[in-house]
């Protein structure tokens, strides 16, 4: 599974570097009358590094490796530089021994990301109990919650304790409770520091680090994801160095990644960001450690195909709800059966209203759109138009706008219907909706879509036009042109031109109507006359679509323009999610559950 190259060079290495010597006692002579002596003095000196020196680190020798001290065991208090000196006595000529430090400092942030589950090759699951436990204690982090730091080290590093040396702790530690044997041991550690000597650009000795490299942003930045991945990974493979071989890999596109989000690395990883969950999922099926992902909050083959009977066939049940912000009164959709049935609603002064909007007799004309690269006009099922397959790429759907050849993009956020992030996010909902109180499907889908360009459509063999004025100029167009064309019956009596500001106001109601317009270049790249209600209160701007005119010569042809639209635009701030309606009849229960709130306003 790991870099086969690099494997079958270091396992000579470190077989010649465990097999060199012997520790057989009776090899060494003896005098036959001197009796060996009955003490023996030890030292150990070293510093101890995290982040800089640590001074007033508490060291000692754990000499019986229970990853504690022990008020029995030798200690000594490291000065203002990290340096510290321990000397004992022992009636041991060898003593095995590991060593620990620990100090007290302020609580570093968390930023633990929920583990990553994934369907595991049987050969790679760590199905060992003991070791499993023994691992999870041995991946802790550096700096506890209540601001204890404790930093490992083994007995063969000279005295030096750091991140480096913990590493290394953690991964024997696991390898010690398992019953690995001293050579696969010694063969893996020899195997580990090739990769941190990779995996943090160094040259020499991996466990030999100065205070002042442990405080360079370089070295702290690739500590923290290193961490990260073995937060998401854990002790879940029987491999132990799996998380230093995935991160020996991708270390170079995961800080792509953080430098591409323009935030510091800290702040990156504590958002838990999904981009490093699918590159850490890639690169564990690349490298056989999985077979196929299932981590909760990456999207699985189950879950596209609930997507798809839910979402995205236009035959299937269709089940989304999409809640804009306050700011456009919360308005609401839910369709809850066929895609022509929707409950539509909003909320105005706290009081929830609603009606169920019935298509099922056809009164959808479809529509035709624009094919740019084609140059006609397209409606799904045409033969000269093929669409492109949908594709499934981490947790996005990407896909055309039917008819065109213009990208669409859907990110999905996958939230369990009963876990706190889900929660949280009804938490910020409306309150006279009530949505926490629903029994919520297994999984809830979160989708924010991306238009990449402009698409144009109209009404399918039964478009509206009207005819251009006899100069058949868009640039010539005036403000009185557009009033007399549009408004033939009430220009010029009851209406106002105002050409410098390309405005009509009409008063044919009693009230007066003022309407704005301009031209654009379309899809096409022919002009378009867009005519849009201006003075409507701002709570009511927002609703007010654009009226768009295609000039084609002689004529002009009332289309509709879907503008571009971006995850970080203004659809960023609705709630649009979508469910497995048939689960527990849930998409009934919605239904009856808006009914109830409305009928009972």
């Amino acid at each position: 599974m790991r870099l086969t190259h690099l494997s079958s060079l270091l396992l000579g290495t470190c077989l010649l570097s465990a097999c060199g010597g012997s520790n057989n006692d009776s090899d060494t002579p003896t005098d036959g009358g001197t009796p060996p002596p009955t003490s023996f003095d030890h030292s150990v000196v070293g510093t101890v590094v995290y982040q800089g020196a640590v001074a007033g680190a508490e060291v000692c020798v754990d000499l019986n490796q229970n990853a504690s001290c022990d008020s029995d065991e030798p200690s000594a208090i490291a000065d203002a530089e990290g340096n510290y000196q321990i000397d004992w006595s022992s009636d041991v000529e060898m003593p095995v021994y590991d060593l620990i430090a620990n100090w007290q400092q302020a609580a570093e942030a968390s930023s633990k990301p929920a583990l990553l589950k994934a369907a595991f090759r049987p050969d790679s699951l760590n199905t060992n109990a003991s070791s499993t436990a023994a691992g999870s204690a041995s991946t802790q982090a550096v700096i506890s919650m209540e601001g204890v730091g404790k930093l490992v080290a083994l007995q063969e590093h000279g005295g030096e304790i750091n991140p480096m040396t913990h590493l290394e702790y953690q991964r024997v530690a696991r390898m010690r409770a398992a019953g690995t044997t001293s050579l696969d041991i010694a063969t893996q550690r020899t195997l580990l520091a090739a990769l941190l000597l990779n995996i943090y650009e160094r040259d020499g000795n991996p466990y030999k680090l100065s205070a002042e490299q442990s405080l360079s942003p370089e070295f702290i930045d690739t500590y923290r994801l290193h961490r990260h991945l073995e937060a998401l990974i854990g002790d879940q493979l029987s491999d132990v160095l799996a998380v230093d071989d995935i991160m020996s890999t991708i270390r170079d596109q995961l800080k792509t990644l953080v430098e591409e989000s323009a935030m510091s690395t800290e702040d990156y990883l504590a958002s838990d960001p999904m981009a490093v969950r699918f590159l850490v999922n890639n690169a564990l099926i690349a490298e056989e450690y999985i077979e196929t992902p299932i981590d909760a909050k990456i999207m699985s083959d189950a879950d596209w195909q609930v997507i798809n009977s839910h979402f995205l066939e236009d035959d299937q049940l269709h089940s989304n709800f999409t809640l804009a912000p306050a700011t456009l009164r919360s308005l609401f959709t839910l369709t809850y059966g066929t895609p022509d049935l929707t409950f539509v609603g909003s909320i105005v002064e706290g009081k929830v209203n609603g009606r169920v909007f019935d298509d099922r007799d056809g009164t959808d004309t479809p529509e035709e759109c624009w094919n740019k690269e084609l140059k006609h006009w397209v409606i799904e099922g045409d033969k000269d138009y093929q669409p492109p397959e949908i594709k499934y790429e981490n947790n996005t759907l990407q896909t055309v706008y039917s008819g065109t050849s213009v990208p669409i993009t859907i990110e999905f956020n996958k939230y369990s219907g009963t876990g706190e992030e889900w929660q949280a996010i009804l938490s910020t909902t409306p309150p006279s909706l009530k949505l926490a109180e629903l029994n919520w499907p297994s999984q809830v889908y979160r989708y924010r879509g991306k238009q990449a360009a402009d698409v144009m459509c109209r009404v399918r063999g039964e478009f509206a036009t009207w005819p251009m004025p006899s100069h058949q100029d868009p640039e010539l167009l005036t403000t009185a042109d557009v009033a007399r064309l549009f408004w033939p019956a009430f220009y010029p009596d009851d209406v106002v031109v105002d050409e410098e500001n390309k405005t009509i106001k009409l008063n044919i109601t009693g009230e007066v109507t003022t309407y704005q317009w301009s031209l654009s270049t379309s899809p096409s790249d022919e002009p378009v006359l867009r005519m849009k209600q201006i003075d409507l209160p701002a709570a009511y701007a927002e609703f007010v679509s654009v009226d768009n005119y295609l000039i084609q010569g002689d004529k002009l042809i009332e289309v509709s323009i879907y503008e571009a639209t971006d995850y970080s635009g203004k659809l960023g701030d609705y709630l649009s999610i979508s469910f497995d309606g048939n689960e527990d009849n849930f998409n009934q229960r919605f239904y009856k559950h808006l009914e109830t709130i409305v009928k009972g306003q």
